[in-house]
């Protein structure tokens, strides 16, 4: 299973993404705006990359699908604002990109930045700068080590427009606390075997929002589940409706929401729902399954060690249930418009 390798392989491609993306000395000088964009899983990337963004530079970030960027211009763009768009796609060559970028050409004040896993390709020769992780050549359809490394170095490259020196240092860190993590995949086996859940919500929110997202798709790639994602708080907003004893939540904590974090935790447990945090938790915080992630480095630098755990639920999930997930169905490497 190549998605496995895919998964497991992690911790040592961070590494070399960090140092690749440390060296480039890329500058985005004075822009009003930045704006990531990708399709599907590029664009949960986009998501929690726009929010990492404009937390550490100052700068305004936001995420836009790359179809709106072509089919819906003047509501993406402002005449006289200075804008970089970071373009965001594994292949290189997936076509909403191809079509923004070349529709978007000659707009005054406007720069583009790609970020691809492979550098040889008509999106990074149209972009004006490229971060190319050529070291990641994924043969698995859904993506697991592109989203980890992208998201990772737009974290990296965003630390290194200010000069970060605290942000850089932790997220230094994070490729041996990533390779930690897959040493413990046992930890997801009780909610991707428990067959009794047949509803999987994910929450995160912030910067997290985006990877709640990736792992609703993860799984739904995999194994056809029924599962949806939203931001944490706006889970009672009406989607608890749907909550009873067949539900299980993957509910991504940080330091900074833990109070709320927790009487969510009891919210649902209330109608009859399961919850597995997945992140740092205070003494006496009680769900009914814990992943403790460390506290040893902020929260806004801890995105990529829950990566692993939800990859992995979504394969051990698939595996449970007979799937092959190398073999997704009605699913193709790179999606092409005709």
């Amino acid at each position: 299973m190549y998605t496995y390798k895919e998964i497991t392989g992690q911790g040592e491609q961070l590494q070399k993404t960090l140092e690749i993306v440390e060296n480039l000395n890329l500058e985005i000088g004075n822009v009003d705006q930045v704006l990531f964009t990708g399709c599907g899983t590029s664009y949960y990337i986009a998501a929690s990359a726009a929010k990492y963004f404009q937390t550490v530079t100052g700068v305004f970030a936001s995420a836009i699908p790359a179809s709106e960027l072509f089919l819906h211009t003047s509501s993406c763009i402002v005449p006289g604002k200075k804008y970089l768009i970071v373009a965001i796609s594994r292949s290189g060559t997936t076509s909403e990109i191809l079509i923004a970028l070349d529709h978007l050409k000659g707009h005054a004040n406007l720069s583009t930045m790609a970020i691809t896993c492979n550098g040889d390709t008509p999106m990074a020769t149209a972009a004006d700068k490229v971060i190319a992780l050529d070291h990641i050549s994924e043969k698995s359809v859904v993506m697991t080590q592109s989203f980890s490394n992208m998201l990772y170095g737009l974290q990296v490259f965003a630390a290194t427009q200010v000069n970060s020196t605290h942000n850089l240092n932790e997220l230094k860190q994070v490729p041996q606390l990533v390779a930690d993590a897959l040493t413990k995949e046992d930890l997801t086996k009780v909610v991707a075997e428990d067959l009794t859940k047949t509803r999987i919500i994910f929450l995160g929110s912030g910067s997290y929002n985006g990877i709640a997202k990736e792992a609703t798709l993860k799984l739904k790639e995999m194994t056809q589940t029924e599962c949806e994602s939203y931001s944490n708080l706006e889970f009672r907003h009406g989607p608890i409706s749907i909550v009873d004893e067949t539900t299980v939540v993957i509910l991504m904590t940080q330091l900074e929401t833990a109070d709320y974090d927790q009487a969510l935790v009891k919210d649902i447990q209330k109608l009859g729902g399961r919850v597995l945090t997945i992140g740092p938790t205070p003494e006496g915080f009680e769900a009914d399954h814990i992943i403790n992630l460390t506290d040893e480095i902020s929260d806004l630098n801890r995105h990529g060690i829950y990566v692993p755990y939800l990859q992995l639920l979504a394969y051990q999930r698939a595996i449970h249930l007979g799937y092959n997930p190398d073999k997704p169905r009605n699913l193709t490497q790179v999606v092409k418009l005709s």
